[in-house]
């Protein structure tokens, strides 16, 4: 869901507790800005406005949250629960968490969202 060339699926809900616990851990733990504390507390008031259309479980919670303008702002690398590794990344646009990005890197793509637990920064990470 970074390009808005994707095919984004317009849907209208609430976070999901899952989504609202990995956007936290990472907000707190592998921020590229310094410290996010002050957005963390809005974590669970996000809506989601849209998703990616290639069935992963990529979420925009602002219109294009991962395009025009937009920016990582916490980045970690995590496995799904059949082991695969993936990038997990929020988005930032205007001082607001816009995204919430799950990027494949192994093989056979990522259907999932990763357990929080599974979650690392880049340099503690161990393939």
């Amino acid at each position: 869901m970074a390009s808005p060339d994707d095919l984004t699926l317009p849907e209208d809900r609430p976070i999901s507790e899952h989504e609202a616990a990995v956007v936290e851990w990472l907000l707190a733990n592998a921020s590229l800005e310094g410290p996010l504390d002050h957005l963390r507390d809005g974590v669970r008031h996000l809506r989601v406005v849209a998703r990616c259309g290639c069935g992963c479980p990529s979420v925009d919670f602002i219109v294009d949250g991962q395009s025009r303008g937009a920016h990582p702002i916490a980045d970690a690398v995590a496995r799904d629960s059949r082991g695969r590794v993936c990038g997990v990344i929020v988005w930032g646009l205007d001082g607001r968490v816009s995204g919430l990005e799950i990027c494949e890197m192994d093989r056979g793509g990522t259907t999932e969202l990763p357990n929080v637990e599974s979650l690392r920064r880049w340099e503690s990470f161990v393939p």
